[in-house]
């Protein structure tokens, strides 16, 4: 059991619900595998002809890190909710013909290959789709309070991947 997983267990930290919102933005944070193709299918409405999906998945290298294993993810549970919903606002706030916006992260152990984080973006047509998908991607990489535990053939070492926490800025470069 990692600690991420052992925080839940305990009561110490929750996790939100992977299902599909009645309105609104679907985000969450779970540890159980991410929904991809619900998240996908929940994106479709008849207003929306653009519909982008972004899979982050676990890699088998990072920079300088051949033969990586797997990925071990933490959270500040209580704060990732919140910090997905502040990127959905600022994405709407840009994007206003956005219909429907899913981001959604996972927590604890993760092999090569299983998806880490899902962001979907539906618009009325693609140029816009794409657009909010990678402001969402890359605004949750940087402002979302996630580590990782990268395992690799040299050894296991922690990673901070949010680093501007406060940080939604006013354009897309003030999160990259």
């Amino acid at each position: 059991m990692t600690d991420a997983e052992a925080n839940i267990e305990n009561g110490s930290a929750t996790l939100t619900e992977l299902t599909p919102p009645e309105s609104g933005d679907w985000v969450g944070v779970g540890a159980a595998a991410l929904p991809v193709e619900a998240a996908w299918r929940w994106a479709i409405l008849p207003s929306c002809g653009g519909i982008v999906t972004f899979c982050g998945t676990v890699r088998d290298h990072s920079d300088g890190r051949p033969g990586v294993t797997g990925l071990e993810y933490e959270a500040y549970v209580e704060q990732v909710a919140p910090r997905l919903t502040r990127v959905a606002t600022a994405a709407r706030e840009r994007w206003e013909e956005i219909g429907r916006l899913v981001l959604l992260h996972r927590v604890g152990r993760l092999e090569v290959g299983e998806v880490s984080v899902v962001v979907v973006a539906s618009t009325p047509h693609r140029p816009e789709a794409f657009e909010a998908a990678r402001f969402c991607i890359d605004a949750v990489k940087h402002t979302v309070p996630i580590w990782k535990r990268e395992t690799w053939s040299g050894g296991t070492d922690w990673i901070l991947c949010s680093n501007e926490l406060d940080a939604i800025g006013n354009d897309q470069e003030s999160v990259r």
